[in-house]
């Protein structure tokens, strides 16, 4: 396997989230979307993926960018990795045929961001469930494939955790029970736009699921301000 002799990683880590930034050198990317040569044989070849590299074993969301400048998103995996490459992975098990596999040498940059049950503001207010799950389809067949989508997807998770605590600290809040319906209203557009058979139906949808979505997180990032105030003087 071709490694550069100068390969250096530039590596942040702020709590769970690891910002991973190898060279960008075009070699050819061994995935189960398929390679354009085979992978050189290695002394890990024999051992199972679940046991090659590293990993801890807990779901993660992983942003890949090639060196070509692809973006490739993978939610709700796990993620092992070696000296030469990453496995992703939605089972823990990492069978081959389920795994796709990234040469390190191929990529521009890895961001692999750990999964905390209450760290998004539409969890902390409404819970895993059916609406989670429709908003997390809208997202990954709207938002993720256009720029501007994946714009507003990096500011919500960006703000996101210290409003998802405030709100998951108080669940009977005023300004929780307010986002928690925009939430399954969301959810229920998510819905109907899944359902919808016209494409100009469809698309007025996304728009009104984007407008009422960023509505909620504007109600919720006042309301975290508004109840972290009142926390600091009732202290």
């Amino acid at each position: 396997m071709l490694v550069c002799e100068r390969q250096k990683f530039a590596a942040e880590r702020n709590g769970t989230q690891w910002l991973i930034t190898p060279p960008a050198r075009v070699l050819p990317m061994s995935t189960d979307e398929g390679s354009d040569t085979e992978a050189e044989t290695g002394p890990d070849d024999d051992l199972p993926l679940s046991e090659i590299g590293v990993g801890d074993g807990r779901e993660k969301h992983v942003l890949v960018v090639t060196a070509s400048g692809k973006e490739i998103d993978h939610d709700e995996v796990f993620v092992r990795h070696s000296e030469t490459e990453y496995l992703v992975c939605s089972d823990p098990d990492f069978p081959p045929a389920e795994t796709t596999r990234y040469r390190k040498e191929n990529l521009d940059r890895v961001k692999i961001t750990q999964h905390h049950s209450n760290c998004f503001i539409t969890t902390a207010a409404a819970g895993e469930g059916p609406t989670l799950d429709s908003l997390r389809g809208f997202r990954a067949d709207v938002m993720r494939p256009t720029r501007s989508g994946r714009a507003l997807l990096h500011v919500y998770e960006a703000v996101s955790p210290p409003i998802a605590a405030t709100l998951d600290h108080h669940p009977d809040a005023t300004v929780t029970r307010l986002v928690r319906r925009l939430v399954d209203r969301c959810g229920a557009l998510a819905d109907r736009r899944r359902a919808a058979t016209g494409d100009a139906e469809r698309a007025a949808l996304s728009v009104a699921l984007i407008a009422l979505y960023v509505v909620g997180v504007a109600l919720a990032a006042a309301g975290h301000g508004w109840l972290r105030g009142r926390e600091l003087i009732d202290r």
